[in-house]
């Protein structure tokens, strides 16, 4: 059986960077990004296989030019087949 893991984050960025975080982010397959402001600050959803690829994927988020910060607001594993989508 294999495991999910999802994670919620709120990430802060330079204002003039935002955009180009945002293409780091989706285009790196770190995570996606359903809500950003022009303030800065936006959600990063993350799901992966491990807590560990989480991790790094937060580690990876963080390390992109014009990041400025990035929180764990929050964090849920369960086995695969319990999660089912909506038709």
């Amino acid at each position: 059986m294999a495991e999910i893991n999802i994670a919620s984050c709120v990430a802060f960025a330079r204002p003039e960077a935002m955009q180009a975080v945002i293409h780091r982010i989706l285009d790196g397959g770190l995570a996606e990004v359903p809500r950003s402001e022009a303030s800065g600050r936006m959600v990063v959803l993350i799901e992966r296989a491990s807590s560990r690829e989480v991790i790094d994927a937060i580690d990876a988020i963080r390390a992109i030019d014009g990041v400025l910060a990035l929180h764990l607001a929050y964090q849920h594993a369960e086995m695969d087949e319990d999660v089912q989508e909506n038709p």
